[in-house]
């Protein structure tokens, strides 16, 4: 099988199930596992190249979240896979959905299972003090994390702040952070796999008031562990954990 994989989260999610050698092509975001970043690149996951992408003669083409504008003759084709999960439900559906597709069924199967049993044993492990846990996904303006982060941060025992489960990131005012009053705050920048600086944070109008900043309860989480939509959630999750843990211990 030739597969076109227009995301980072689906071929996250093929080399996952074994199918790493189907892939025919991935976007030059698609940095993990590191042998996805030998494969040829066709563009990004927001603007393609169709003329590469027809030559390529793909049996499938695999997009999430956002949809090349490039692809849209392509959006009613048996060739193309659309994926856009909005909560770990989603992201399961996902899995087994690549899963059918490259033939790879009981693998994708083998991977949910996994997946849950790791999430519940991190429900399990979960601090008895729930804390009020603020996740930004994008700085400028800050934007809130929502879609699946929500979820996760409430199932590895805190409380998320301004996020909904299940619906997109928003921006968020510095008024409601305000009322909110987190007890931690977790920066995955997309884009920014390790945010080296989280100065700006402590600048911006306003926020130099928080709890969370003054007590410097700020914590930097590689963005591909909790803004992609595949495998290494779990590792996202476990992160999130460990600052909560830390955070009851040093108070």
């Amino acid at each position: 099988m030739r597969i076109l994989s227009l995301s980072p989260s689906s071929t996250e999610i093929l080399y996952a199930l074994g199918a790493g050698d189907d892939i025919i092509g991935v976007t030059h975001v698609c940095d993990y596992p590191t042998e996805a970043q030998w494969k040829p690149q066709f563009g990004s996951w927001l603007h393609n190249q169709p003329e590469r992408l027809r030559a390529a003669e793909p049996d499938v083409i695999i997009t999430t979240t956002y949809f090349p504008k490039e692809l849209e003759s392509l959006k009613h084709s048996h060739t193309l896979l659309h994926l856009e999960p909005k909560g770990l439900a989603g992201v399961f559906e996902s899995i087994h959905n690549i899963g059918e597709v490259c033939g790879r069924t009981q693998a994708a199967r083998d991977l949910v299972d996994s997946m849950q049993r790791n999430f519940e044993q991190l429900r399990a492990a979960a601090p008895s003090q729930r804390l009020h846990v603020y996740c930004e996904e994008w700085p400028s303006p800050p934007m809130i994390a929502g879609n699946w982060v929500p979820e996760i941060v409430d199932l590895v025992g805190g409380k998320p702040v301004g996020g909904v489960h299940n619906q997109p990131s928003s921006p968020i005012h510095v008024d409601a952070l305000h009322e909110a009053d987190p007890d931690i705050m977790l920066f995955h920048w997309c884009s920014q796999n390790d945010p080296k600086e989280l100065g700006e944070v402590r600048a911006r109008a306003g926020w130099s008031e928080l709890r969370a900043v003054q007590t410097h309860a700020l914590v930097r989480i590689p963005n591909s562990l909790l803004n992609r939509p595949g495998p290494r959630l779990v590792e996202g999750a476990q992160h999130i954990q460990r600052a909560l843990l830390q955070y009851q211990r040093q108070r």
